[in-house]
C-alpha cells in the first residue's frame, strides 16, 4: 500500500486526545438523598483527584476505529501490484551537478533509482530517459532492472539549463503514449499535486549560491589596441557573501579583485591593461552550491576591422567615417539596397532610411523616417540637451554629456522593446535593442559627420558605437547546448572538446552540436586553430535556493497498459461515514442527556 499524501500520517499523532474526554470527572452536581452516609467515602475520593478513573467503553473503539479510517483516507491510500513496464527519467541538468555533503545531486538521484530498482522483479521492463538536451531515451528498450541499474552507473550531468516546457505535462504525455505502469521522475525540483502513474523524487535541499552570470573580453576602445575584461557575480543567497575574482589568461593568473556582494544583487568588475592571450578564464574562489558557475570563458577579440554599408540618400556626411583607421564603408542609396543586402558587411548603417525588414546584421537606424519597424518617431527637436543617459554602457563612456548639443533631433519611443541610452526632457534620443543574436542601435540625432577633435562628446560616442558593434562582431563565444556554426572549409577539420575528445568533421557539416560541456572548444584546421568560448548561460541553473515545482495532475496508466493502482480512499471515506452512523445509533445525544432520578426524587440543581 501506497500514500498519495503521506503528510497527512501525521494527523495520526492527535488519535491519544480521544482518550481526554474520557479521563476528565465530570462536574459535581447538588443532589437530593435520604442519607448521605453510603456516598461520604466516595465524596472524599471524588475531591481528591480532576481525573477519573479511566473506563473505556465499547463506543470508544468505535470511535478510535472511525478517526483512524478518516485520517487514512486523508492519506489518499493506494493498493499497488509490482509494475511490469517502467520508465526512469533522471534530471542530468547542470544544477544536479550542486554538492551537498561531498556527494552531488546527481550522485544522490542515481543512488534512489538503484536502490528502487533492486526491488522490482527481474522480469520488469525498464526504459531510461533523461530530460537535456532534451527529454529522450538513453540505451535500448525494455531492460531489465539489473541492465538499467548498469547503464545508470555510467550517466553523468550536462553543462546544460533545463529545456523550456511543463515537465507534469511531458511526463503525463511521456507515460500515456508509451503505456508506462510506473514512471519515476529523479530531480532537484519540489513537487505540487499528485498522480498515481506517475511517481516524483526530489533530491537536494535549497542551498545559496554565488554565480558568474557575464564575462567579456574587449578592447578599451574602437580604437585602442589594448583590451579589457567586464565580469558580473550575482547572489542566489539569503547572506551578504565575501568573494574573490581571479583573472587567468591562458592557465596564468593574470589579476584578482577581492569585493563583498549583498543577497540578490550582483557586483560588476572591470580589468584593464592585461597581456593578450587566446583565451581567458574568469574564476570566482568561493565555496558554494554549485561549483561549475564558478567559471566563465571568454576569447581575445578580433583584429581591429569593421566594415560598413551606408543606406543614405544623402551619403556625403558619412564620407568622414573614412578617417578612422580600421574601417571600410560602402555606401548606397536605399533603392540599391535590395541588390547588397546579401553582402558580407560587418555593420549597416541606415541614414534618413529604413529597410522594408529588420535586417539580419547589425544595424545603426539615424534618424529614421516615421514609418519603421522599430521606433515610434515625434516632433522635431532644436539643440536638445541630455538629461539622463545609461551608465554604466560602452556607448556612454567618457563622453561629457554637458557639451554633447546635436544640431536637432526627434524622439523615439519603442514599439516593442528597448534600452533608453540618451534622455532628452522630451524623450529618449538613443536607444539600444538586441534580437536573435543581433544589435540594433536607433539614433533620434545625426552624429555625422565625424568631426573628430573639432567635436570631441559627439566624436567620442560615434567612437563608442561603433565600439559597441565591434565587440561581438566574430565573437567566439557560445552557450552550451547551442551549436557551433562551421565555415565551408571546416569539413576536414577537427573540434576538441575541453575534456580532451577529438571530433572530426566530415561530409559537409556546417554545425557541431556536442556543446554539452562548459569550456573552450578547438577547431583544428592543419596548423590552424581557431578557440571558441562556450559557457552555461541559464541563470535559473544557479539558482538553488527556489526552484520551480512541478506540477502534476492526477493521471492513472494508459489505457493500453496493465492498470496497477487501485484507489482505496473513497471507499475508506465510505467505511468511515457508515461507522459514524452506527456510533449515532448506539450513543445517540438524547442519552447523553437521561436525567437522573433516586427513589423518585427529582434532581435539583
Amino acid at each position: 500500500m501506497e500514500f498519495l499524501n503521506p503528510a497527512a500520517l501525521y494527523s495520526l499523532l492527535l488519535l491519544p486526545l480521544l482518550l481526554i474526554p474520557y479521563l476528565i470527572k465530570g462536574k459535581p452536581r447538588q443532589m437530593v438523598f435520604s442519607s448521605l452516609l453510603l456516598l461520604r467515602d466516595f465524596s472524599a475520593r471524588a475531591r481528591g483527584t480532576p481525573w477519573g478513573k479511566l473506563r473505556l467503553p465499547p463506543i470508544f473503539f468505535l470511535q478510535l476505529l472511525f478517526l483512524l479510517l478518516l485520517a487514512l483516507t486523508l492519506g489518499e491510500p493506494v493498493s499497488s501490484i509490482s509494475p511490469a513496464y517502467i520508465a526512469v527519467v533522471l534530471d542530468n541538468s547542470a544544477s544536479m551537478q550542486a554538492i551537498e555533503e561531498n556527494k552531488s545531486r546527481f550522485e544522490m538521484a542515481k543512488d534512489e533509482v538503484s536502490n528502487l530498482l533492486r526491488g522490482f522483479s527481474a522480469r520488469a521492463k525498464v526504459d531510461l530517459y533523461v530530460t537535456v538536451p532534451r527529454l529522450e531515451r538513453v540505451g535500448t528498450t525494455n531492460l531489465s532492472p539489473q541492465e538499467a541499474v548498469d547503464l545508470i552507473t555510467r550517466l553523468s550531468p550536462y553543462d546544460l539549463g533545463e529545456p523550456p516546457g511543463d515537465y507534469g505535462e511531458s511526463l503525463a504525455r511521456l507515460a500515456k503514449e508509451k503505456g508506462y505502469e510506473r514512471l519515476f521522475f529523479l530531480t532537484d525540483h519540489p513537487t505540487q499535486g499528485q498522480s498515481e502513474a506517475i511517481r516524483v523524487i526530489s533530491v537536494g535541499r535549497p542551498t545559496g549560491n554565488l554565480a558568474l552570470t557575464s564575462f567579456q573580453i574587449s578592447r578599451a576602445s574602437f580604437v585602442s589596441p589594448q583590451l579589457k575584461a567586464r565580469v558580473e557575480v550575482s547572489s542566489f543567497s539569503s547572506q551578504r557573501q565575501a568573494l574573490k575574482l581571479v583573472l587567468k589568461g591562458g592557465g596564468r593568473q593574470l589579476s584578482s579583485r577581492v569585493e563583498t556582494i549583498a543577497p540578490g544583487k550582483s557586483v560588476e568588475f572591470s580589468f584593464e591593461g592585461f597581456p593578450f592571450h587566446p583565451y581567458y578564464e574568469a574564476e570566482l574562489e568561493v565555496s558554494d552550491g554549485l561549483a561549475l558557475d564558478n567559471r566563465r570563458f571568454a576569447i581575445a577579440p578580433p583584429p581591429r576591422t569593421l566594415e560598413i554599408l551606408a543606406v543614405s540618400p544623402r551619403p556625403e556626411s558619412l564620407y568622414s567615417l573614412r578617417s578612422i583607421s580600421g574601417l571600410s564603408l560602402k555606401a548606397i542609396s536605399p533603392e540599391a539596397y535590395e541588390r547588397t543586402r546579401g553582402e558580407g558587411h560587418s555593420l549597416e548603417i541606415f541614414h534618413y532610411s529604413v529597410p522594408v525588414v529588420l535586417p539580419q546584421r547589425h544595424a545603426l537606424f539615424v534618424l529614421p523616417p516615421k514609418e519603421n519597424p522599430l521606433v515610434a518617431v515625434g516632433k522635431t527637436l532644436t539643440q536638445p540637451t541630455i538629461s539622463a543617459w545609461r551608465e554604466p554602457h560602452l556607448l556612454t563612456q567618457y563622453v561629457n554629456f554637458a557639451l554633447f548639443r546635436p544640431t536637432y533631433g526627434r524622439p523615439v519611443k519603442p514599439l516593442f522593446f528597448g534600452e533608453a541610452i540618451l534622455q532628452s526632457p522630451e524623450g529618449v534620443l538613443a536607444l539600444a535593442l538586441e534580437h536573435e543574436g543581433f544589435r540594433y542601435l536607433v539614433l533620434g540625432f545625426d552624429p555625422f559627420p565625424y568631426l573628430g577633435r573639432e567635436n570631441l562628446p559627439i566624436s567620442i560616442f560615434t567612437l563608442n558605437l561603433l565600439g559597441w558593434f565591434h565587440e561581438v562582431l566574430g565573437s567566439s563565444s557560445a552557450a552550451t547546448g547551442e551549436p557551433l556554426k562551421l565555415n565551408p572549409g571546416d569539413e576536414r577539420g577537427t573540434v576538441v572538446t575541453p575534456k580532451g575528445e577529438k571530433f572530426p568533421l566530415q561530409g559537409g557539416k556546417t554545425l557541431f552540436s556536442r556543446t554539452f560541456v562548459q569550456g573552450v572548444y578547438e577547431l583544428v584546421r592543419g596548423k590552424e586553430r581557431q578557440f571558441i568560448a562556450v559557457n552555461l548561460e541559464d541563470a535559473k541553473e544557479s539558482n538553488l535556493t527556489d526552484p520551480a515545482a512541478i506540477n502534476l495532475r492526477r493521471e492513472t496508466a494508459a489505457p493500453g497498459g496493465r492498470p496497477f493502482l487501485f484507489s482505496l480512499w473513497p471507499y475508506l471515506l465510505l467505511l468511515s461515514l457508515v461507522l459514524l452512523l452506527l456510533e449515532w445509533f448506539f450513543n445517540p445525544p438524547i442519552a447523553r442527556r437521561r436525567p437522573f432520578e433516586h427513589h423518585g426524587v427529582p434532581e435539583q440543581r
